[in-house]
């Protein structure tokens, strides 16, 4: 009887995105990687929502693999959908979940995918980005949900897990500040997390942060000495090589995505540039701690209305969730083979000659 051959497995280290309700894509996309058994995760950096999910992940692995990992993600999000947060709302609680589940049917049925659906998202961001600043503004209340579903302590404890990086951005230095297991807590988290809007600045020792997709989103230098040679990054919202004339959905979309993605587009062109000195100068690049970094990146391949982002309607997080899924699936079958042997997305792929594109107005007649 021949013994059945073990599959290959391939250590990938995981940077994740924020982008508030978007970060359900990552969870989408978190899930099906860790149904794999061929991927190993070596090392986890996550910011804002990338931040939650980086958490989650990293408590599950501790307690059941990668089966425990993607238990505690869900956990994760069936917390955060707004029928569930809404019960802690006072003099709302459960007629508010019920009275939210029933709303969110009906539109459903009669505003599929048009128009007044893709409204009807942008409306109720609104009413439940108030919601959630209220329940924010309730001291501890973020935390206390939040221990419900990851240990800390034991992830503060566990010395020989998986090094784990959230980040969150440094009000009065004006730079990131990285978390680790040595410093990390829920209130970091929090901080990592704290738009202005919906949660302001979150004080830790006498220093103020906000939200780390400021400066960090996500931190990729930390996973440059960890236990791989293969990145993965899960991109949220999306950096587009444009025409300078080229239309854009609105100025609010224009700015998110640079100012998420300003990090990382900088992250992304040093990496090019120490893997050409490792490939030109090994020598060298070693007595610099360099070593060849494969890049990859999961996206969810078009364009999220910003606005969008504080929809945490449960449908919604369930689209993001399938997209997220179907992007992952597609990504392995695709590119799992490289891991270990090159990058499959780097910035220079990332910018498409300009002269190729069409400038409008300028088109021949």
């Amino acid at each position: 009887m021949t013994k059945k051959k073990t599959a290959e497995k391939k250590k990938v280290m995981l940077a994740m995105q924020g982008g508030g309700a978007f970060g359900a894509f990552t969870w989408g996309v978190l899930d099906r990687l860790l149904e794999d058994e061929r991927i190993e995760v070596s090392a986890i950096s996550g910011t804002s929502a990338g931040a939650m999910n980086a958490v989650a992940i990293a408590h599950g692995l501790a307690e059941n693999g990668n089966t425990g990992a993607r238990d505690t993600l869900r956990s994760l999000w069936n917390s955060l959908a707004y029928d569930e947060a809404v019960k802690q709302m006072p003099y709302v609680g459960s007629a508010g979940s019920k009275s939210n589940r029933a709303l969110a049917k009906m539109f459903k049925q009669l505003m599929p995918e048009t128009a007044a659906g893709d409204f009807m998202k942008s409306l109720k961001a609104v009413t439940q980005g108030a919601t959630l600043s209220v329940l924010n503004g309730r001291e501890g209340l973020f935390e206390a949900a939040l221990e419900k579903i990851v240990d800390f302590a034991a992830l503060k404890k566990d010395k020989k897990g998986v090094p784990l990086f959230i980040a969150a951005t440094d009000v009065n230095a004006h730079k990131e500040r990285i978390f680790d297991r040595s410093d990390i807590t829920p209130t970091a988290v929090k901080a990592s997390c704290a738009l202005p809007v919906v949660i302001g600045e979150v004080e830790i020792d006498g220093r103020k942060y906000l939200d780390g997709g400021y400066t960090a989103n996500p931190a990729i230098a930390p996973l440059k000495e960890c236990d791989s040679n293969d990145l993965l990054i899960i991109q949220t919202i999306e950096m587009h090589e444009r025409d300078g004339l080229a239309v854009m959905n609105s100025s609010i979309d224009r700015v998110m995505e640079f100012t998420n993605n300003a990090s990382l587009r900088r992250d992304l062109e040093d990496i090019d540039r120490d893997n050409k000195l490792v490939a030109k100068d090994p020598e060298a690049a070693a007595a610099l701690g360099l070593k060849e970094i494969h890049t990859h990146v999961v996206k969810i391949g078009k364009e999220l209305k910003a606005e969008h982002m504080l929809c945490f309607d449960r449908d919604h997080l369930d689209e993001l969730f399938d997209a997220g899924r179907q992007a992952a699936d597609e990504w392995l079958a695709q590119n799992f083979d490289n891991l270990g042997k090159k990058s499959t997305f780097t910035r220079e792929r990332a910018m498409p000659p300009s002269m190729t594109q069409k400038r409008r107005g300028n088109t021949p007649k």
